[in-house]
């Protein structure tokens, strides 16, 4: 009895045994196709983050289209994820400017898999850049309208964050999934925002599961794979989607299934429990081999350490990024190649762990071989049974450096807007170059920084200082410039300067720059208006400034430029509105002397004889006759005035006749023999006065001062504009500041005129003045 209880044990426990094995054995299966298809995903996932960085790194005008092609091919294509895009959203009102930006319409496949143009929608996905790879064949492909994309952006709302849709079919017949990630695009200084889109095969993710030939996939409610009625599922939750993978219940099969009856039959328990044993031992090596392979092929770094600070077990991953062979890092501690600056937090997060606490998320900083640093995040979790702890990482430099990036683009834009701001108030530009001095200073994170305006006498005024420069080169100071400057270099070139050494700087220079603390400096020049006015340099303690410095400087100094332009333009007009009151002033005192000292007297002499004549003619005088003629001799006299007076202040000729008849006269009174070639036509009065004025000054200045043999005079019309120019072939050197010229710009000035001379020594004067007609 004794035997058949446990022979009919044994067969019992044989047949459960079996049935359990058989469904572990699935689960098994399940589990371990579940962890390859997510290592797949997650390639995929860390993939797009390699695409994402790439965005982000290319200055200048940005990733271009053969960039992008060129990268997904090397990148993604061996991994198999040929088909990739980077997509930005576009709203309806703004497709036409998209369209005529990548210079392609938005267009779609069709149901027979045509590329057509898309209907009318509140907003697109459009594909910019593509791989060229079914399905993202083409710029302009719109993958908004794909199911779940909507859906897969939202997640995707962070650098950190992918977004996967379900598992649908395409118009071309392909079956997959998008995997979206949140990927800005900088290009020309100008971050656009936009998503890096890789399409992941449904054949290729099913083919992940190595060791399992049939299983059915789900993702997010899209399934593919024949259906099963006795499965085995395993799910797990990827870029915000729930995978389910199942695979077929194996029936009992091999030794389960004899085993009892043998059992049975020959009451050989130990031999049936032996071969059970054997069983799950395979299987549990199997098992044991699956995990390795995941922990060989995780693009993670994935390390086992003892408490005593050495690695135990590294994978490959480890090797890749920080370029070490496993032989040295196991044979190294691990804090010998840590960051001097993380080592002491470090050594306590260690310990924290080691004492039983997990981390889920800590940040530290390896040296690579090449003597670079990597920026690791570790996830951590102690063994304490076996005296190891457990630790995985993801090198999350690019991530930080893009951040740092954007931070900083952030800061800068927010610094111009407020130097910006300043200029459109019209600011006095003191105050300007203060805040622009201030803002270059935080933005380069300079010691000193100071702004200088060049003198004729080659010295430059200190017009702003901030930092160390504050005492040094105090506002209202001059500076000589001195071969071994930045500065000097500028006004030397007119082109950005920088001097990374001072030790072969002369010993004055040298001396400066110490007491102001700095060891290299950076020059930019201010251009007002086409001429060299300045220039605005930065000094730091450090051992060189970035690259881009003089980039970054030079949007500053275009602002400091406009709030000079547009201070020296108001000061001009002030100058300008003075003149014009001094000299009409002028000239009105000059009338009134013109007529006390000639018409009024003459007038008076005139009344005076007349009162003589007429007492003469009382008295029979014989004077009297001779009187009156003296009085009528003073009245001429007083007429012929009166009239040259008047022609002085606008000729009548110019009101009757015209500009060339008013012009033709004042040739004929020239010493200086004179060819006019002057237009007949009629213009407004104002026009004609300033026109003949400036020919008479003209003349003026060639019969006095010129010592020419003949002259010329030209007005002609030309695109609504009345050019007049007077020429001499005289000795030139003729001053365009002299009172004369600078009235005359500014009677041109109130009718949008301008007035130019040209008098080299010896080569003749050129007037040339152009009055708008407009």
């Amino acid at each position: 009895m004794l035997i058949l209880g446990l022979t009919a044990a044994g067969f019992l426990s044989a047949l459960l045994l079996g049935e359990r094995d058989a469904r572990r054995d699935s689960e098994h299966r399940a589990e371990v196709a579940a962890a390859q298809i997510r290592g797949r995903v997650e390639q995929g996932a860390s993939l797009a983050e390699s695409l994402r960085r790439f965005m982000v790194s290319v200055g200048g005008k940005g990733v271009t289209s053969g960039e992008f092609q060129s990268n997904a091919s090397r990148w993604l294509s061996p991994a198999g994820f040929p088909a990739s895009a980077w997509a930005e959203q576009v709203p309806a009102s703004g497709r036409g400017a998209y369209e005529r930006r990548i210079g392609r319409p938005v267009v779609t496949r069709s149901a027979d898999g045509r590329v057509v143009r898309v209907g009318s929608r509140s907003s697109y996905l459009p594909a910019t850049l593509v791989s060229g790879i079914p399905p993202m064949t083409v710029p302009g492909i719109d993958l908004g309208g794909e199911p779940g994309m909507s859906a897969a952006r939202a997640r995707a709302s962070t650098l950190y964050d992918a977004g996967a849709t379900p598992l649908l079919e395409l118009r071309d017949g392909a079956r997959g999934l998008f995997l979206v990630k949140l990927a800005p695009r900088l290009a020309g200084g100008v971050v656009r925002p936009g998503y890096v889109v890789v399409f992941l095969s449904e054949l290729w993710l099913r083919a992940a599961a190595t060791d399992t030939a049939t299983l059915r996939l789900t993702v997010g409610g899209g399934s593919a794979g024949a259906p099963m009625r006795n499965a085995v599922h395993h799910a797990f939750t990827e870029a915000g989607q729930r995978f389910d993978v199942a695979v077929p219940r194996r029936p009992v099969h091999g030794a389960a299934v004899v085993l009892p009856w043998i059992i049975l039959a020959a009451g050989l328990i130990l031999a049936g429990s032996t071969a059970a044993l054997g069983v799950n031992a395979a299987r549990r090596a199997r098992a044991q081999e699956e995990l390795d392979r995941i922990f060989t092929l995780s693009p993670d770094l994935i390390v086992v350490a003892d408490l005593r600070g050495h690695f135990r077990r590294v994978n490959p991953a480890v090797t890749q990024v920080l370029g070490y062979s496993e032989e040295d890092l196991l044979r190294r501690a691990y804090l010998d190649l840590v960051h001097p600056d993380d080592r002491e937090r470090t050594a306590a997060e260690a310990a924290a762990i080691g004492a039983g606490k997990t981390t889920l998320s800590f940040e530290n900083r390896f040296a690579c071989k090449d003597g670079s640093f990597r920026l690791l995040e570790w996830t951590s979790t102690p063994a304490a049974e076996d005296g190891v702890i457990y630790g995985m990482a993801r090198d999350v430099t690019e991530r930080r450096r893009a951040e740092t990036e954007l931070g900083r683009l952030a800061g800068e834009q927010a610094a111009l807007r407020r130097v910006a701001t300043l200029v459109a108030r019209g600011v006095p530009a003191a105050e300007v170059f203060s805040a622009v001095a201030g803002e270059v200073g935080r933005l380069l994170d300079a010691q000193a920084t100071t702004i200088g305006r060049l003198e004729p006498d080659g010295t430059m005024e200190i017009v702003a200082s901030s930092g160390t420069a504050s005492r040094e080169l105090p506002v209202g100071s001059r500076l000589a410039l001195r071969p071994g400057m930045a500065l000097c270099e500028v006004a030397r070139t007119g082109r950005s300067a920088r001097v990374d050494d001072y030790d072969d700087a002369p010993p004055a220079v040298e001396r400066g720059i110490g007491r102001m603390g700095i060891r290299c400096t950076v020059a930019v020049p201010i251009v007002v208006e086409g001429s060299l006015w300045g220039s605005i340099a930065a000094g730091t303690e450090r051992e060189r400034f970035p690259e881009d410095a003089e980039q970054r400087m030079a949007e500053f100094t275009e602002l400091a430029g406009t709030a000079i332009a547009n201070a020296e333009s108001r000061s001009a007009l002030t100058a300008s509105r003075a003149r014009v009151v001094a000299a009409s002033d002028a000239t009105r005192r000059q009338i009134e002397r013109d007529l006390h000292d000639g018409a009024q007297q003459r007038l008076v002499h005139t009344v005076i004889t007349l009162k003589l004549a007429s007492r003469a003619l009382g008295s029979d005088d014989a004077s009297a006759s001779a009187l009156v003629s003296e009085a009528l001799d003073h009245a001429e006299q007083a007429t012929v005035e009166l009239r040259e007076l008047a022609q002085g202040i606008l000729p009548p000729v110019l009101t009757r006749g015209g500009l060339q008849a008013a012009i033709e006269g004042l040739a004929s009174r020239t010493p200086v023999p004179v060819e006019l070639d002057v237009s007949a036509d009629r213009f407004p009065p104002a026009v004609e006065a300033s026109a003949y004025f400036v020919v008479a000054e003209a003349l003026t200045n060639v019969a006095k001062h010129s010592l020419a043999g003949r002259a010329h005079v030209r007005v002609c019309v030309g695109d609504a504009t009345l050019r007049v120019e007077v020429r001499d072939d005289g000795a030139g050197g003729a001053h365009p500041g002299g009172s004369g010229f600078v009235g005359l710009a500014d009677r041109l000035a109130v009718l949008d005129g301008q007035l130019f001379v040209e008098s080299p020594a010896g080569g003749g004067t050129l007037v040339v003045a152009e009055i708008p007609l407009g």
